[in-house]
């Protein structure tokens, strides 16, 4: 009887040579070499999900493209700040003379109704500054066009949505991109970074909770 690390010590006390499989591991886990650990579970949805983008009729051409180039980095200075700026995007292919870019997300939206589903990868675009990335993306490495290849990750369940970034949304992402930027650039000239919030103030409802305060008054 007693603990495993007392079990441990009895066996090596009479053959200092042995060696358990709970070293082996732990030798494992701390030598990694830079290497990211997973279980057979993650690696058995990553293969799910990477069999699900290949067989998908956009993101296997788009994936598997002979004139692709994956995560090329840019690099530049940004005219009006003098910042500098690097992108990365995930996938670009040149179709000739037309530069396509993409980038690779993953997604869990199980529990989200159909017919809510645009809705909600709209609000995951604004919500991540998705938008904002790819005015960056078609800005500092030329692309003409800029689409996210979204994969839903709940196992057994991994169904791809294909979305182009329409003109207006990388015109909005552009402006929000040249605030932040002017904003970053006075920060650095001033040494002032303002808090986010700097005055107090009253929540109110939004448009959709007011529609329910007023349902809710009707029932009461």
């Amino acid at each position: 009887s007693g603990t495993k690390a007392d079990l441990i010590q009895a066996v090596k006390s009479v053959n200092p040579a042995a060696v358990f499989a709970d070293e082996l591991l732990d030798a494992w886990r701390e030598n990694t070499e830079g290497k990211v650990l997973v279980t057979r579970q993650q690696l058995s949805t990553a293969l799910n999900i990477q069999k699900a983008l290949l067989e998908h009729p956009t993101a296997g051409k788009l994936l598997t493209h002979p004139s692709r180039a994956v995560e090329v980095s840019y690099f530049g200075i940004d005219e009006e700040t003098g910042l500098e700026v690097r992108v990365r995007p995930d996938l670009e292919i040149d179709m000739g003379g037309l530069r396509i870019g993409a980038d690779l997300k993953t997604i869990s939206m199980w529990n989200i109704k159909q017919e809510g589903l645009r809705a909600k990868l709209h609000r995951e675009i604004i919500d991540r500054d998705y938008h904002l990335s790819a005015a960056m993306y078609c800005e500092t490495a030329a692309l003409d066009q800029f689409f996210w290849i979204f994969v839903n990750k709940d196992e057994n369940y991994h169904w791809v949505a294909i979305i182009e970034a329409s003109t207006e949304l990388l015109e909005l992402g552009m402006l929000e991109y040249r605030k932040t930027m002017r904003a970053i650039a006075n920060g650095f000239d001033t040494g002032e970074w303002p808090a986010p919030i700097t005055e107090d103030y009253t929540d109110e409802l939004n448009d959709f909770d007011v529609r329910r305060l007023e349902a809710l008054r009707v029932q009461a």
